[in-house]
């Protein structure tokens, strides 16, 4: 299995794991073929990176590594979203599970089936 980020998945492709929007809605079962029109959606729906079935190159430190950037990634984006709001302690616990709900999205472990 292979993580790979959404801009870098071709056609033929095939998904190791099922892929989830942030709001727990089924986009692409396990064991789909990626096609043009699929990549695409995934890129709309906000999808960063999947799991693709195959040898990879990667080992759990580098798979790591993409996981503290990726979560690095969402942390800086939304401290740029909520900028001018972090003094109200309402808004800065809104950021915060909105940071808790995206990387939730992420790795989905109670819907993700581990074996390949």
């Amino acid at each position: 299995m292979i993580q790979l980020k959404t801009e870098a998945l071709k056609p033929g492709m095939v998904l190791a794991r099922t892929v989830y929007n942030q709001q727990d809605l089924l986009l692409l079962e396990k064991g789909t073929a990626l096609t043009k029109k699929r990549i695409w959606m995934l890129k709309t729906w906000g999808i960063d990176q999947v799991s693709i079935k195959g040898e990879g190159q990667k080992d759990e430190a580098a798979a790591d590594e993409v996981e503290v950037e990726t979560h690095a990634s969402i942390e800086k984006e939304l401290q740029a979203k909520f900028a001018d709001v972090l003094d109200d302690p309402i808004m800065k616990e809104i950021m915060q599970a909105a940071a808790r709900q995206l990387q939730k999205g992420l790795t989905h472990p109670d819907k993700q089936d581990e074996t390949t």
